[in-house]
């Protein structure tokens, strides 16, 4: 999918896909950063995971809401599921954490369902000083994920 941030951008336009950068003055690498810019009902983080076999897979959650890795595990039917390291994260989506969009690397993708309770999301936007605004529905339409409750 994509790559880097720069591309991020090329993306939204080939796919034809309305987007909204959002940009900041210094880095929002976390919810609580997010949350005083952007109204957090909207953000839906991008996490990416790896399971026990060490493929990677991404989590795409609202950003109030906790990943649950019993449920993961469940889900997938795997012996174990870990949050990437940093490393990790860069290698698998392309991005550095802190600024993964769900448009990324990664093509093994689980969708909380509470995510399509909004009509936009706010999702990384390729780094950490800006943020993009989506369709959730092109969200869905694109990635097509497993759409299961991963969440509390």
């Amino acid at each position: 999918m994509v790559e880097n941030p720069d591309s991020l951008r090329d993306f939204f336009e080939s796919m034809k896909l309305w987007h909204r950068f959002i940009k900041f003055n210094e880095p929002v690498k976390t919810v609580e950063q997010a949350k005083q810019k952007v109204p957090i009902e909207k953000i839906a983080k991008s996490i990416v995971l790896v399971d026990y076999d060490g493929v990677p897979l991404l989590a795409i959650v609202l950003a109030k809401n906790r990943v649950r890795f019993a449920k993961i595990k469940k889900v997938l039917n795997v012996k174990d599921v870990r949050l990437a390291s940093p490393e990790e994260t860069l290698k698998y989506s392309g991005y550095a954490a802190g600024g993964v969009p769900p448009f990324n690397k990664i093509q093994r993708v689980l969708l909380d369902p509470l995510v399509l309770d909004n009509e936009t999301s706010i999702v990384g936007g390729g780094n950490v000083n800006r943020l993009v605004e989506v369709r959730t529905q092109d969200i869905v339409n694109t990635l097509r994920p497993k759409i299961v409750n991963i969440v509390d």
